[in-house]
């Protein structure tokens, strides 16, 4: 429908004045060239907001299958390779081959910040709440009595395949340069949920 035509039909509807009714109609089209311009734009050189849940939930997905690196014994010298954990309290007491079964991360926690650059090339980090599953390996005798630990599979010479699930903070870095349509985010570590008190 041409302007003069939407301007006469609304200038009609609302009992009002044909220069009026143009007026408001041209507005209206300058407004929807502009949502449309802006859309466009955002499809050629989206925000870092709009590529980051994308690229977390990437990120949290390849985390899978990955194991958790610690110090094995007494001697500091034992790293077993894998991701690090420190800031976390897992049972490393008691179970051994932690493996990352699934990381499911909260969207609507994701925190970041971006460095300014002058050579448009900005390093950040960003953070998320995860829920994280665990699977590991401990004596049966060592595992039995503990709640947040579930039996997966006991095995004859009485060792125990387990898993469990942590709420984490997880972090990771990246380099954004502006108009990119993705993101790669190197994984930066873990850190322990605080607690809720129920009585605040």
């Amino acid at each position: 429908m041409s302007t003069d035509n939407r301007a006469k039909k609304l200038a009609e509807q609302e009992g009002i004045a044909y220069a009026t009714a143009l007026r408001l109609t041209r507005d209206q089209q300058d407004d929807e060239r502009k949502r449309k311009a802006q859309a466009e734009m955002e499809a050629l050189f989206p925000s870092l907001d709009s590529l980051l849940p994308e690229a977390v939930s990437s990120a949290c997905r390849t985390m899978a299958g990955n194991s958790i690196g610690r110090y094995v014994g007494r001697n500091s010298g034992n790293w077993t390779a894998g991701l690090t954990f420190d800031d976390v309290d897992l049972p490393t007491d008691i179970l051994r081959e932690m493996v990352i079964d699934v990381v499911t991360p909260d969207l609507d926690t994701i925190n970041w910040h971006v460095d300014d650059d002058p050579d448009e090339q900005h390093p950040g980090s960003v953070e998320a709440v995860t829920e994280v599953t665990f699977t590991g390996w401990g004596r049966l005798a060592a595992v039995a009595g503990r709640h947040d630990l579930r039996l997966v599979d006991p095995d004859v010479d009485g060792n125990a395949e387990v898993t469990f699930t942590s709420r984490v903070r997880l972090e990771w870095h990246f380099v954004y340069h502006p108009g990119m349509n993705y993101l790669d985010l190197l994984y930066a570590g873990a850190s322990e949920l605080m607690p809720t008190n129920p009585h605040y």
